[in-house]
């Protein structure tokens, strides 16, 4: 079979998507490191300097580039995953089994990954995009020789719009659910279910990728909001 035969088979969609996912959870340890500098007392020099960094390292915009389609990528083939389990039956059951065999959280992936796209694309449009493509004030610190792009005062002024602020506290709920059962799950896709880790990986998945960092993202809005 080749490549491009397996990977349009129900278990080659489901390897793609589990790695897609589990490189999408190693991101998100990158960008809460990034986004925490936002609270540093430093009128902005930390996070500005590293949003210098992140936005015109050669490097690292050829790895943001391939983020954004491997975000693309893994929703797409979720989605069609999803429907293609559904295409499959296409009558209910009478009665619902889901409880028995499947929990809450992986019966609901596609409603929380559909609301997890939807708060990426705005989150990328409030900031990303007027980093990129708008006019953006400029801000010089002492022993940085150029001006930099003022990202932090830009972020102060975006979270003090409450509405915004509940955005991204209800996107933040999206992706805790969406790690907690995607991070087991893309293990055990990979066949690494076995009992002597799965408690490692529960922990994991569960506490740290499911609730520190979802918390972690919603406390730098709320913050941010209660500061001014």
């Amino acid at each position: 079979m080749k490549w491009s035969q397996f990977f349009n088979t129900s278990i080659g969609k489901k390897l793609l998507v589990g790695a897609t996912g589990l490189f999408l959870c190693s991101f998100v340890i990158v960008h809460l490191a990034g986004n925490f500098q936002l609270l540093y007392n430093d009128e902005g020099k930390a996070f500005n300097a590293y949003a210098q960094f992140m936005g015109h390292n050669s490097l690292i915009q050829f790895i943001a580039w391939g983020l954004k389609v491997v975000i693309i990528l893994h929703a797409l083939i979720a989605l069609k995953l999803t429907f293609s389990n559904r295409a499959a039956r296409p009558v209910k059951y009478a009665i619902n089994p889901g409880n028995q065999t499947s929990s809450w959280f992986s019966r609901q992936m596609a409603i929380m990954g559909s609301i997890l796209l939807i708060f990426i694309v705005i989150h990328l449009a409030n900031f990303w995009g007027k980093f990129h493509y708008a006019e953006m004030p400029t801000r010089t610190y002492p022993g940085i020789e150029e001006p930099l792009k003022d990202l932090y005062a830009l972020s102060y002024e975006t979270f003090q719009n409450v509405w915004l602020v509940i955005l991204y506290v209800i996107g933040m709920i999206g992706l805790s659910f969406h790690l907690i059962h995607g991070f087991k799950s893309a293990f055990q896709t990979f066949g690494l279910n076995h009992k002597k880790y799965n408690g490692l990986i529960n922990f994991v998945g569960v506490w740290i990728f499911g609730i520190l960092i979802p918390i972690g993202f919603a406390l730098i809005p709320i913050v941010i909001y209660l500061k001014k």
